[in-house]
């Protein structure tokens, strides 16, 4: 038997479509590490190029949402071309670009195409692939989604720190031309549907909702949650986005289909996996920043760290997915959030004496838990809904959980920076003349009226910040396994293994496209 007989679909369709994932979750976390190099290639400030990030980001979360209808609407081989073809030519161009401003332009076109990358491939695949061997066709995918954005920070950290940080740019391009010529002769056509217009008021509501919301969260940390911009902005989106529910909700074809949530396991599915979505970059945010400005690792070193990680969730995803077609999703997410739960606890006693073996094994079994869980979720809740409202549902859901890892980023960065000002302020207050008897440098001890040196108090004073950085960065590990908690217990209302929705109906087992 053939791998497309077993499977629905070729192995050269479903590594096309990974390949192209792969790639653009790849360049969501490689630029991270590269911001210094690049500050002082361009000679920006940190907040100018923090545009880089966000702007890719504002992009991604406002374009997804569209994904959907327009996979509908012009066929969703067509719209994944059209999306790797912008992607890979954005790439070039922020490979070449000349100043700051340039390169955050170039990457809001390459944030155009891989905006719609993610939810198309999840349809072309789910749409491809039998219905029972979906699990299996999804945890591969799902290689992309876990081990690229884990795997972007060893990449990253290599090539800035022995080649040349525009490589993490063009690197993108030859994958890109070979996934498209790739992709356009392996994947079958899909029909178009012409009967459908376009939700305009929906468009327009959600993008100008969800770029307040998004805005407002990148820009908090810095401008401060209380300032007035920050409130207008997240005032806004809140009307805005209140607008959008409702054109949604009374819209004959709405560019979301917000009334899937009526659907359960679809619901439960989106929760835990946008939980999952919290947890897994709260923690790609928190674990690199202790590592290095605590630690005092290096870039490369703190992605070697996480690197066995990925590679543990790669080897895990396509397992979970075969699991699942035999064993249904909820004893897998039960055991895989109760691992990560625990481990996310665990870490929650981080600390400077911590090793670098001990901080390596801890994360391995935390992305395991991850590995084991997040496939299989995302798959069930697919399996939930018609095969018409597919498309819909992908792009529902890689909304849901973009907004979700955004939110998430931003409350526990919120919680680490927070929390260490707080610690910071409650040592100052227990440091009296007397904290500072026998407290010495080089050999000389403080008098009675205060510290001899002014090197004295430096000291005194980086050690107290480093012990309130340690205690900000453990509560923050606390926040997250916190909602690694909730995610556990919501899983347990994912229900028993069941057939797919279409094979209830009466479809028939496999279907090649959607009609």
């Amino acid at each position: 038997m053939t791998f497309k007989e077993r499977f629905g679909i070729s192995f050269p369709a479903l590594f096309a479509v990974v390949l192209g994932v792969f790639m653009a979750i790849l360049d969501t976390t490689v630029v991270n590490v590269a911001i210094p190099k690049m500050m002082a290639v361009f000679n920006a400030t940190q907040d100018d190029m923090q545009w880089v990030i966000t702007a890719y980001l504002l992009v991604t979360g406002m374009l997804t949402p569209v994904s959907g209808y327009l996979g509908d609407r012009f066929g969703q081989k067509k719209i994944y071309l059209f999306a790797l073809a912008v992607f890979t030519l954005g790439s070039a161009l922020c490979g070449m670009a000349w100043s700051t401003e340039s390169l955050i332009f170039f990457r809001v076109l390459q944030a155009v195409g891989g905006a719609m990358l993610m939810p198309v491939s999840m349809t072309i695949l789910f749409s491809l692939s039998k219905p029972e061997r979906r699990g299996t066709i999804m945890g591969i995918w799902g290689i992309a989604l876990m081990f690229a954005p884990a795997l972007g920070p060893t990449l990253s950290g290599y090539l800035v720190e022995y080649v040349d940080f525009r490589l993490i740019f063009y690197i993108n391009v030859p994958i890109g031309i070979f996934s498209f010529f790739l992709v356009g002769a392996t994947i079958p056509d899909f029909p178009a549907r012409h009967t459908e217009t376009l939700d305009l008021p929906g468009l327009l509501t959600s993008v100008s909702g969800f770029f307040c919301l998004l805005y407002a969260l990148s820009e908090g940390p810095t401008d401060g949650w209380n300032s007035i911009t920050i409130i207008s902005l997240f005032f806004a989106a809140a009307v805005l986005l209140a607008m959008w529910v409702v054109i949604e909700l009374t819209s004959e074809n709405p560019m979301l289909d917000l009334r899937l949530f009526k659907r359960k396991v679809f619901t439960v599915s989106i929760l835990t996996t946008s939980l999952l979505s919290v947890a897994m970059l709260g923690a790609l945010f928190i674990l690199p920043v202790f590592l290095q400005n605590g630690l005092g690792l290096t870039p490369l070193q703190t992605g070697l760290l996480t690197l066995p990680g990925a590679l543990v969730t790669g080897i895990l995803m396509p397992i979970s997915g075969f699991l699942f077609d035999r064993i249904g999703a909820r004893l897998l997410g039960v055991i895989g959030l109760l691992v990560l739960m625990l481990t996310t606890f665990q870490m929650v006693n981080m600390n400077y004496d911590w090793t670098f073996g001990a901080i390596l094994m801890i994360y391995m079994f935390r992305q395991a838990g991850m590995g084991l869980a997040m496939m299989p979720l995302s798959t069930a809740g697919l399996n939930d809904v018609p095969r018409d409202k597919v498309s819909r549902a992908t792009a529902l859901q890689n909304t849901t959980r973009n907004i979700a890892g955004s939110i998430g980023t931003a409350f526990l960065s919120t919680v680490m920076q927070t929390n260490t000002t707080v610690h910071l302020a409650q040592l100052l207050q227990r440091t009296t003349v007397q904290a500072f008897q026998g407290f010495h440098v080089a050999g000389q001890l403080p008098t009675v009226f205060g510290p001899a040196s002014r090197q004295v108090v430096s000291t005194w004073m980086s050690v107290i910040e480093q012990i309130a950085f340690e205690k900000g960065t453990q509560d923050a590990f606390g926040a997250s396994a916190v909602i690694a908690l909730i995610a556990w217990v919501a899983v347990f209302f994912i229900g028993k293994k069941r057939p797919p929705v279409g094979i209830q109906e009466g479809e028939q087992p496999h279907m090649m496209m959607m009609e």
